[in-house]
């Protein structure tokens, strides 16, 4: 009983760096929707030509830094971060949980958010602030103004950015069958010694 309540307050700190580590990857988009709901409530309209400031400085601005950091992470991601991420939170994983079942179903499911996520999370945190003022393409044709400023081209990286899904959702689900396998087989053996030791 000792020992369980020595070992709960470590797995604890897995959990929470885990949460860190899925959250940390869409901070942008958190912040490109905040701006958005705070521009609103200031009385700012998406779609206006007048600027909408916030304080010192104007919610375009920080919508386009954010959607750029948005698209260079899920481009990042696609380019095979995914992988080394998912090792990470596949580790933080392992040592906050002990359950296979448990890992097995945390692993697939983070492995799945990291599959999408990343390279749909900036067009989806965008649609708030879109109007006939923006409107984000392939082609890259027209500015994208929101909340009176232009935020260029960013917003049309964000629609080109989910063919990305063709070579992350492969490198994620392939991190995932790797941790499955490899956790298996240390099970497995985990067992096979605790019988001997009987």
């Amino acid at each position: 009983m000792a020992d369980q309540t020595k070992e709960n307050p470590g797995r604890r700190w897995w959990r929470i760096a885990l949460l860190s580590f899925v959250v940390l990857p869409f901070v942008p988009e958190i912040v490109v929707l905040a701006v958005a709901a705070i521009a609103n409530a200031a009385g700012c309209e998406a779609g206006s030509k007048v600027a909408c400031e916030l304080g010192s400085v104007s919610a375009s601005g920080i919508i386009g830094s954010a959607v750029e950091a948005g698209t260079t992470i899920g481009g990042a991601f696609g380019g095979g971060v995914a992988v080394a991420w998912l090792a990470v939170c596949c580790l933080f994983i392992t040592l906050g949980w002990t359950r296979l079942v448990s890992r097995l179903l945390l692993s697939l499911a983070v492995s799945m958010l990291f599959a999408l996520l990343p390279y749909l999370a900036p067009a989806l945190s965008l649609i708030p602030s879109t109007s006939e003022s923006c409107t984000p393409n392939e082609g890259g044709v027209g500015p994208c103004v929101v909340y009176g400023g232009d935020i260029g081209d960013v917003a049309h990286d964000t629609v080109i950015l989910p063919w990305f899904i063709l070579q992350g959702a492969p490198m994620a689900l392939g991190t995932f069958v790797v941790y499955a396998i490899v956790a298996v087989i240390l099970r497995i053996m985990a067992g096979r010694r605790a019988t001997a030791a009987q």
